[in-house]
């Protein structure tokens, strides 16, 4: 494949999980109670840990997914991303195999329960998240902006 839809195809996945986590981050800053709430469904983490992931996690979501948008560090933000679909898909297995019926809590305010659905989508988000490490020339908005809109040089 030509490196050029090569870079289209990546920036493609970049705006995919980016946009998803962007969304993700900002629905659970403005309730960061309700996603306490989803994180102690789990029945996994202590309750200081509750909090702090509850402040922080939000945050690092929506700073990784604009990055991944813009093209700044976007192997940093993919690596980022990937981590916490694989740490998704744990969580929402063990939650399944154990019997939870519980909201996810992934996208804030909308419902998604545990099970097979959100572990195939996570999984699959994960593959994308990963494949983005493997990008050889990220194309930033920039580059795509001066693609779309070549500068003309006057003389």
């Amino acid at each position: 494949m030509q490196e050029s839809k090569k870079q289209y195809i990546f920036l493609a996945f970049r705006i995919l999980i980016g946009v998803m986590f962007l969304y993700a981050g900002v629905e659970k800053i403005l309730s960061p109670f309700d996603f306490a709430v989803a994180i102690n469904n789990y029945r996994i983490f202590p309750g200081p840990i509750i909090g702090l992931a509850a402040a922080i996690m939000p945050w690092v979501e929506a700073l990784a997914g604009l990055c991944l948008l813009t093209g700044f560090n976007a192997k940093g933000a993919a690596t980022i991303t990937s981590v916490l679909l694989l740490t998704f898909v744990g969580l929402i297995i063990i939650s399944a195999v154990r019997g939870l019926d519980i909201d996810c809590g992934c996208f804030g305010s909308v419902e998604r329960k545990v099970g097979i659905q959100a572990i195939l989508e996570d999984a699959a988000l994960f593959i994308i998240s990963a494949s983005i490490l493997f990008e050889k020339n990220v194309l930033t908005m920039q580059i795509l902006f001066n693609k779309i809109f070549p500068r003309r040089i006057e003389r």
